[in-house]
């Protein structure tokens, strides 16, 4: 029980990231078809980031209910201020196989960088689905392992370093093209039965001088990448990572006076069918419990713990 009152390994990552990128987050929220007064279920919601800002979007007559496995996410969560002039909002412990809503429940369901935790990727979003009232919302902000930071150092050492990555991750996980799904959203959505699908990719840039909460971000992602990766390379490419990835040598990229890099991320969303009779919701039966997310994995994106 202590166990799962404390937070993931990749809990300061994710909140540097939150503090980082606070307002390309929030305009992507901003910028999806909810409307006013809805019922709104946030998946996966992790420490809260998001719940705000759903609530403004809904605003006063809406609600939103964020859903976590962690109590001690939903307990930072809970912990945060609510702002007037904004939606209701609540937290729930349960999980994504055992959803403690009927059928056609809320408006819309929002999950932000999740679908990685889960077993199976359409599953997930079918059961998203599934507590949605037919011609509601589905949406999911997700990324691309490969291609979610983009750093400015050399193509030699790019090609090493995600070549390293895959390995890692095939090494530990059973389905490690799980943390590549943001190539695929549209696929995933079609699957899991949701129709008008739509996509729009966002890239978020960070230059020098690197404000402090980007620079944490981005000195966490560096430190938790080299860490992931370095005993797979060769040794004149540890050397090179060594001196781009660690804060105090005269080559660190944070500290160069022309560093720039580049977030990827993709907001995808679809609508459950307004034929009630669709199968939307259904899945075979068998376990789809999350599986634990994997530290080195998060060196890449943060993702919020479902």
């Amino acid at each position: 029980m202590a166990q799962d009152l404390e937070l993931p390994d990749y809990a300061p990552l994710l909140a540097a990231y939150h503090a980082a990128f606070a307002v390309e987050l929030e305009g992507m929220v901003r910028s999806l078809p909810i409307p006013e007064g809805a019922q709104v279920l946030e998946m996966a919601c992790g420490d809260g980031a998001y719940t705000p800002w759903l609530a403004r979007k809904v605003g006063p007559a809406g609600s939103v209910v964020g859903l976590d496995l962690s109590p001690a996410y939903l307990a930072l969560a809970d912990r945060a201020p609510r702002s007037d002039g904004t939606a209701e909002s609540r937290y729930v412990a349960a999980s994504i196989d055992r959803l403690p809503f009927a059928d056609a429940t809320f408006d819309a369901v929002w999950c932000a960088q999740s679908l990685f935790s889960l077993p199976e990727p359409v599953d997930a979003v079918r059961r998203m689905a599934g507590v949605v009232k037919p011609g509601g919302l589905v949406a999911v902000l997700e990324d691309d392992t490969l291609h979610q930071v983009l750093l400015p150092w050399p193509i030699e050492l790019e090609l090493a370093v995600r070549v390293a990555q895959w390995d890692a991750l095939r090494a530990e996980v059973p389905r490690p093209g799980k943390f590549y799904v943001g190539r695929r959203l549209i696929t995933v959505f079609r699957e899991a039965g949701l129709v008008g699908l739509r996509i729009r990719t966002f890239a978020t840039d960070r230059v020098a001088p690197l404000a402090p909460a980007g620079r944490e971000f981005l000195a966490i992602y560096l430190d938790t990448l080299r860490d992931q990766v370095s005993s797979r390379l060769d040794r004149p490419m540890q050397a090179l990572l060594d001196d781009l990835a660690t804060p105090g040598r005269p080559a660190y990229l944070l500290d160069q006076t022309d560093f720039a890099a580049t977030l990827i991320d993709h907001v995808v969303h679809g609508t459950r069918p307004a034929d009630r009779s669709s199968s939307i919701g259904s899945s075979p039966a068998r376990s789809n419990r999350p599986e634990s997310p994997s530290p080195s994995r998060n060196c890449d994106r943060p993702p919020s713990q479902e």
